[in-house]
């Protein structure tokens, strides 16, 4: 009668455990980043994190391009990657069932202007004339 309750039981609320990488990408201010591109290598899955910078992984991509079931036990790698950002990466090791992955923080890319030697002050050159460049006289 046990056997038979517990198969009943599994019916009706589905013993098969869903399987699935959930994460977040913020800034270093810790706020969500939406439309960054998230990559699962191995497994070839691209997708996009929504507007709370969230994210969700449930199945891989085979050689054909076909959608297959996360697999088990397997090192896995996410890449976080949006323009204007430094691409973020981060190491894991996947178990079974649900993984709830740490923030992903990504950093705004920064430009750096050194003063060089050059004096690029226009009043530094008077004799120059404004249009360096042909003149055009018609026909």
């Amino acid at each position: 009668m046990r056997i038979l309750s517990v198969l009943v039981l599994c019916g009706v609320t589905g013993c098969a455990q869903h399987h699935a990488i959930t994460g977040s990408i913020i800034d270093r201010n810790g706020e969500p980043i939406e439309s960054v591109i998230v990559s699962v290598a191995p497994g070839d899955v691209e997708i996009l994190s929504d507007e709370r910078g969230g994210f969700v992984v449930d199945y891989l991509r085979d050689e054909g391009g076909e959608r297959v079931k996360l697999l088990r036990r397997t090192d896995y790698e996410v890449s976080a990657f949006k323009a204007g950002y430094h691409e973020a990466k981060t190491r894991f090791y996947f178990k079974r069932g649900e993984l709830q992955l740490e923030a992903i923080t990504m950093r705004e890319d920064t430009i750096r202007v050194d003063a060089g030697d050059e004096n690029l002050d226009p009043a530094a050159y008077p004799d120059r004339a404004q249009n360096n460049g042909a003149a055009y006289e018609g026909e």
